[in-house]
């Protein structure tokens, strides 16, 4: 049987929150208080075996997509502010915790899926389908967080700029939404190769 990843989720919280008071932003502050247990509590996904799974799941990943940035962004010589690099890493996903009514995932009470398939999450029924970025713009929306258009655009093209409407930004991305882009896509690839035992990236 699957079992979830153990996590300091404490040590995570702390250094997540640590980071959102560097920004300085009540608006940020604010979803913080109204919103931070949810985000707790989010698993980034379904099962043991896919990245991020479990109670800590999502601030684990912002805070390594964040690390990620950081890096690229000193390796590839942008320039981009701390502050655009925060807000766009914490708030990309953020989404996953669901609307604003429910979660998006529910604690899954099959012991075959649990047992079998390593599955601890499904999907709320209560809960409509959305895509997680334009969920995550709501957030910030919603909280009222300044956003650059560079930021908004990262954040918007963050998991995947081929598609049908977003596949005009793929020759024209900014240097933001290029590093978000590219971080994800590493930090997933990481995960997943820790989770398989294979080698893991050296970010």
């Amino acid at each position: 049987m699957e079992t979830l990843k153990e996590r300091d989720v404490e040590k995570l919280w702390s250094n997540y929150t640590k980071l959102i008071a560097l920004l300085k932003s009540e608006s940020f502050n604010k979803l913080i208080e109204e919103q931070g247990q949810r985000i707790i509590e989010c698993s980034y996904s379904q099962r043991a075996k896919e990245p991020f799974c479990g109670i800590g799941g999502l601030v684990e990943y912002s805070l390594e997509l964040l690390k990620v940035a950081k890096s690229l962004n000193k390796t590839l010589g942008y320039e981009i502010s701390p502050s655009s690099l925060i807000k766009t890493c914490f708030i990309s996903s953020l989404g996953r915790i669901g609307t604003e009514k429910y979660n998006r995932f529910v604690i899954c009470n099959s012991d075959w899926h649990r047992e079998k398939l390593g599955q601890f999450y499904e999907w709320n029924e209560s809960c409509e389908k959305y895509v997680v970025q334009d969920m995550s713009l709501w957030y910030a929306q919603k909280y009222q967080i300044d956003l650059s258009w560079n930021e908004w655009q990262a954040i918007l093209l963050s998991k995947d700029f081929m598609n049908d409407e977003n596949k005009f930004y793929s020759d024209h991305r900014c240097r933001l939404a290029i590093i978000l882009n590219m971080a994800n896509q590493a930090v997933m690839k990481n995960e997943k190769d820790k989770i398989s035992g294979d080698y893991t990236l050296p970010f």
